[in-house]
């Protein structure tokens, strides 16, 4: 069942009424006369021609000893109902747009109900955005998609990777994070950089206890089909960032520099509830700057540089594994960047490389 769900029926109060005064043994006139009021107007309550308004529901529990708010209960359901009947009559299907999106992924994962309804999907999608139309979806996720398509070196479906944002959104919403603060942000982080040694099975747990402690919420969503992203980062509310990822290349040297990349991005302070988002291909200051941030956070190039002028100017794999020991940092991390930064061959130094399945990374 969709979380979405609601329920297409409820009872008119007057029915339950009705039902009351037959078992008390009372008429409608006899109601009426009680309350003082016209047998039309008990009639219409009946008949559910007229709303229960409150005061009535206050004599009702007067007269008959059921309490006011029972009644209220009753009417405020009803009255939702029709209001949701009416809606649904009105809603227009825009099958192009539901098109756009991934809503077999999203029916499998079970973010929404398996119908062929195409109102109650189109419903489901706009809750599942937090939209009351396709208008105000472009509004808001209308700007990612437009970067996104605007890229030349991308093959993302930006449809999809607004459907991963909001997911991301929406899990870490569920996160109790203290305010933020950026000195106890760059706290965690040096707590993190000796953490890329722990069990692969413990880096979500871990990453996430010390981000919401300094009001960063932190989020492990594998990518969609299509989307091709590494991560994201974004201000959540005004005393909450964001960080998310997907977990793609699937070792520790790729995850470690994708969430320092990502931790400068909410230490630049630019995110204004905007977007940012990896991909191949995005170059800007800011990406620059996260990019040189996590590489000389992890491993300053000072120490790569000593290491290797005791070496003669090599670089053998035993010195790098002594470098990821004094750093405190997982081997694969040195191993990515020695590779990325051309000193190694591709297929050099892969052994110091933590190899995963993304069932090991995410918490359950």
């Amino acid at each position: 069942m969709s979380p979405n769900f609601q329920p297409d029926y409820a009872s008119p109060p007057g029915e339950t009424l009705a039902e009351t005064l037959d078992a008390m043994g009372l008429t409608q006139s006899e109601l009426a006369r009680r309350m003082g009021r016209p047998i039309k107007t008990i009639n219409e309550i009946i008949q559910a021609k007229a709303a229960l308004t409150a005061d009535t529901a206050l004599e009702l529990e007067r007269v008959l000893g059921v309490p006011a708010y029972f009644w209220m209960n009753l009417e405020t359901q009803y009255r939702e109902l029709l209001a949701r009947q009416r809606a649904a009559d009105r809603l227009e299907v825009d099958e192009e747009w539901l098109k756009s999106l991934p809503i077999a992924v999203m029916q499998k994962k079970g973010w929404l109900s398996k119908t062929k309804d195409m109102k109650q999907t189109m419903m489901e999608v706009l809750h599942f955005f937090g939209c009351a139309n396709v208008k105000g979806w472009k509004e808001v996720w209308g700007g990612p998609v437009a970067a996104f398509r605007k890229s030349p070196k991308l093959q993302s479906d930006p449809e999809a990777v607004a459907v991963w944002l909001r997911k991301a959104e929406l899990e870490a919403r569920k996160q109790a994070c203290a305010p933020y603060d950026e000195a106890a942000f760059l706290e965690a982080l040096e707590r993190l950089k000796k953490a890329t040694t722990l069990p692969v099975r413990e880096w979500v747990a871990v990453i996430q206890k010390e981000c919401n402690a300094c009001g960063v919420a932190y989020v492990l969503l594998p990518e969609l089909p299509g989307t091709h992203v590494s991560g994201a980062a974004s201000q959540l509310m005004n005393s909450t960032a964001l960080i998310v990822q997907t977990g793609r290349y699937r070792d520790d040297g790729h995850f470690w520099f994708t969430f320092f990349h990502e931790a400068r991005h909410v230490l630049q302070g630019k995110l204004k509830r905007e977007w940012l988002v990896e991909y191949e291909g995005r170059e800007d200051a800011l990406e620059t700057d996260a990019n040189l941030f996590a590489r000389e956070f992890l491993i300053p190039s000072e120490e790569i540089r000593k290491v290797r002028e005791n070496h003669g100017g090599k670089m053998p794999v035993s010195a790098a594994h002594e470098l990821a020991t004094k750093l405190g940092i997982s081997g694969g991390i040195v191993a990515g960047r020695l590779q990325f930064d051309g000193i190694w061959m591709r297929v050099v130094g892969n052994n110091l490389k933590r190899r995963y399945e993304l069932s090991e990374l995410v918490p359950g």
